[in-house]
């Protein structure tokens, strides 16, 4: 019996009629290829099915827009998991290609790469403030949260719009892109915790690398349009942003903040650079040592969208290559060639590689990727790369690359070690510029003196300048333009300079004499470093031959010297004339005094000198007046020196200081002063201290060629003190203060230890009493009388030298013995002569009284 089949109640017919009427079917099943082809048939003409290991077939538009119908096919073959590729041929051909799966990672995996990259990017946020950080910090007092607010939040935040903007564009155009994945740079824990040197550090940001997860090159993109214009999103962002954070961090840094340490700077690119000046002032590029967070972070993003543009396989601007050139001429090895020819061409121009950088890093990436991947024709995977631009995608495009490519051009060196953070101040002194007539008839110079500061820090200083002969008709006057917060002794110049300043400020030398003005001594003393510095110089008026300040006496055999240095050129004259001013030698018979290789006081010379001399029979027939010289027109008056030099006379045992009146310092050598031996110039502004005193019955020695300068110490009952200088030493006495010329200046010789009593004083330099008279009447009452102590218990053997006409004599009360212990009183009458001179000398191991007269 047969029975009726039933389905939910209801019995199926299974009639012939009911068979016939039911719906065609193909009585073998379809593979994979037949349901794909089937399917490219309902939007395009299948030609011809052609092999391959895709499946692809010859077709045809049926439409005359064989774009259209790809995008068509491409929105029915997505549900089913397929992607068809059109390319050109004769006539069109579509590949299909399975449509990639499983590329797009975890949420959870992107995630763990941001909080990772946050530590990174604060810790390096965190190494780019603690070098300049303010007292309450830019943010926060707290430095994580500091850096965190300050540099890590920014990156983040703009990363996070990058991201979405980047999807936003690519879901226009049908295409799903993922997110921006940071790569953490986790070397930089290793600066943070001290482990390597902060100067090894060249990749300071916190990230590695910005790439999108899945890559953009592996996702399908509909034609180079989509392709081009997602490519460039990124960079976009991360530039305009980048700008306009480091212009706000500009704009926020303050005029100075102090650097604890060498400091990383931002350099900012070119178009930036001269933007910065603009907005925030000539100290734009100062202000980058202390730089606000934000300037650090907008150089970071800067750089990385700058870096992202260049034309690199799996780089957007790979991508930007492809979508203007197209595939085949993109991949070509004549363009691939001609890339990493010109970026090691601008390279060197540019001078990357002159010392270790960041761009070794850079370099190290992209040379791989050009050379591995530069001829991949797998990559991007363009769908329909035969629509190429319309003109106004291919000008948008080409505007916005050249935007970032040109506005963001890094400097030559993106992040720069300033590694002469702490260098010192520096000074441009040089000598004064020559001085010249006024119409008020004093005479003028002024000279610009410039210090400059090329450290991160504000460095004091203060400058001043002192003559060596002070009032003798130079004067000398500052400009500071505002720079006087410090001064020498009230004298000067002086501020706090800023960094990468240079501080103007002008000296002033002004001559108001009766005379012609004498090329003058001066020293520039600057106090900067910590220290102090002094710098000679010379100041003389713009006359053709110009004399020094002073004469000066020269030795030679039984004759004195006294000298003059000229300096010049003759310009305008064919010789020079030299005249020197009569003495009181004019009313004597003898001549006293002429010049060395003259006739008398006058000479003529076709070529300057080094110097002028006079010749004298002894070292007091030079008067007063002879200290004028006339330089052809020119009529000059040098200051005289002293009428007889100081010789500190000291034996192998040295000087035995006491503190009873007459065996002690006595004149010149007062305490408190600083005693030198063969110093430039006196200590400025120095803190010594005297000999120490040594403890218990041992003797006080004071070596000065052991211990070549010190304070003068105040001798006391109970302890004498010995002072021991080696014969020829030079010796300088100085007072406390900022001039650098001494006092006192004097030779020592060896010789027996005295002291004289003349004029009113006692002094150690017992060689210094001198006297002159005219027809029995001497210059100075008393200037006849002097004592002689001997401290020792030895006696000094003492002569009698005469000189001069032997017409009349001087007379004396010496004894003709030598020089006991104790006092020797000299009492000298001058004979009746124009002229008679006394002086005393050390000769052959004799004291010397030298008696002369003149007729």
């Amino acid at each position: 019996m047969g029975r009726t089949a039933t389905t939910g109640g209801h019995a199926m017919d299974r009639s012939p009629e009911a068979i016939e009427s039911g719906l065609p079917h193909h009585k073998k099943p379809w593979s994979q290829h037949d349901l794909l082809a089937s399917t490219l048939s309902e939007y395009v003409d299948v030609l011809q099915q052609n092999g391959g290991r895709w499946p692809s077939w010859t077709v045809s538009s049926p439409t005359d827009d064989i774009h259209q119908d790809l995008i068509r096919l491409n929105s029915h073959l997505d549900r089913l998991g397929w992607m068809g590729k059109l390319t050109k041929d004769e006539p069109w051909v579509i590949t299909v290609f399975p449509r990639p799966e499983r590329q797009f990672p975890r949420f959870n995996t992107v995630l763990v790469f941001w909080l990772l990259s946050l530590l990174t990017l604060t810790l390096a946020g965190d190494h780019w403030m603690s070098k300049a950080r303010p007292d309450a910090g830019w943010f926060h007092g707290s430095p994580f949260v500091d850096a965190l607010l300050g540099y890590t939040l920014p990156v983040l935040l703009v990363l996070a719009l990058a991201s979405q903007v980047q999807r936003n564009v690519a879901a226009r155009y049908g295409v799903r892109s993922g997110h921006l994945m940071p790569v953490p740079d986790f070397t930089i824990a290793l600066y943070a915790l001290g482990l390597f040197p902060s100067s090894w550090l060249f990749w300071p940001f916190g990230v590695l690398l910005i790439p999108t997860m899945p890559r953009m090159d592996a996702r399908p993109w509909p034609h180079r349009a989509s392709l081009g214009f997602a490519a460039l999103s990124v960079p976009l962002v991360l530039g305009v942003s980048g700008a306009v954070m480091m212009l706000a961090g500009l704009t926020m840094t303050p005029e100075y903040l102090a650097s604890s340490a060498m400091p990383l700077v931002s350099n900012p690119p070119l178009f930036i650079s001269l933007f910065s000046t603009q907005l925030v002032g000539d100290d734009a590029f100062v202000r980058l040592l202390w730089a606000h967070p934000w300037v650090h972070a907008g150089g970071m993003l800067m750089l990385f969208a700058w870096i992202s543009i260049l034309p690199i396989p799996t780089f957007p601007g790979g991508r930007l290559l492809i979508a203007r050139m197209g595939l085949l001429d993109g991949r070509s090895s004549s363009t691939q060639s001609l890339i990493l020819v010109t970026l090691l061409f601008c390279a060197y121009i540019f001078g990357v590689f002159e010392q270790f950088s960041l761009w070794y890093l850079v370099f190290a990436l992209l040379l791989p990727l050009l050379f591995f991947f530069g001829t991949d024709l797998r990559i991007p995977l363009i769908l329909d790369e035969t629509t190429g631009l319309s003109e106004q995608d291919h000008g948008r495009m080409g505007f916005l690359l050249l935007l970032v490519g040109v506005l963001l051009l890094p400097a030559a060196q993106p992040v720069l070690h300033e590694s002469r953070w702490d260098d010192p101040l520096t000074h441009e002194l040089i000598d004064p510029v020559a001085a010249t007539l006024q119409d008020n008839g004093t005479w003028h110079s002024s000279t610009e003196v410039r210090l400059t500061n090329p450290s991160a820090l504000s460095k004091p200083y203060a400058i001043g300048a002192f003559l060596q002969h002070p009032g003798q008709g130079w004067t000398v006057s500052w400009d500071c333009d505002g720079e006087s917060t410090y001064s020498l002794d009230g004298d000067g110049c002086g501020a706090d300079l800023l960094p990468q300043r240079t501080a103007f400020f002008w000296m002033n030398l002004t001559w108001d004499g009766p005379s012609q003005p004498t090329r003058a001594n001066l020293s520039y003393v600057v106090s900067m470093n910590g220290g102090y510095e002094v710098v000679p110089a010379a100041v003389r008026p713009a006359l053709e031959v110009v004399p020094d300040t002073s004469w000066y006496d020269v030795e030679v055999g039984a004759f004195v010297h006294r000298c003059l240095a000229l300096t010049g050129d003759l310009i305008d004259s064919d010789s020079l004339n030299i005249s020197v001013g009569e003495g009181i030698g004019s009313s004597v018979q003898t001549q006293l005094v002429a010049l060395v290789d003259g006739d008398g006081l006058n000479t003529t010379v076709d070529e300057v000198p080094d110097r002028v001399c006079l010749e004298g029979l002894d070292p007091l027939v030079f008067d007063a007046s002879m200290a004028s010289i006339t330089l052809n027109n020119d009529t000059f008056t040098p200051v005289l020196p002293p009428r007889r030099p100081l010789v500190a006379h000291v034996p192998e045992d040295g000087w035995l200081i006491q503190a009873e009146e007459g065996v002690s310092w006595e004149a010149l050598l007062g305490g408190g002063d600083i005693l030198s031996m063969e110093a430039d110039h006196c200590p400025i502004n120095a803190s010594m201290s005297t000999p120490a005193r040594p403890l218990g019955p041992s003797p006080w020695i004071w070596d000065l060629q052991v211990r070549s300068s010190g304070e003068i110490p105040m001798v006391e009952d109970d302890q004498n003190m010995t002072l021991r200088v080696p014969p020829g030493a030079n010796m300088t006495l100085c007072k406390p203060g900022f001039n650098p010329y001494p006092a006192l200046s004097f030779v020592a010789e060896d010789g027996p230890e005295l002291l004289v009593s003349w004029m009113g004083s006692t002094s150690r330099f017992w060689t210094s009493p001198w006297a002159i008279a005219s027809d029995g009447t001497v210059l100075n009452n008393g200037m006849t009388s002097f004592t002689l102590h001997n401290p020792t218990n030895s006696s000094v053997p003492f002569r009698l030298d005469r000189g001069g006409s032997f017409d009349d004599d001087w007379e004396h009360n010496w004894d003709g013995n030598s020089l006991s212990p104790g006092d020797t009183v000299f009492e000298l009458t001058p004979p009746n002569a124009p002229l008679a001179t006394m002086w005393l000398s050390f000769e052959a191991g004799s004291v010397v009284l030298h008696l002369s007269s003149y007729q």
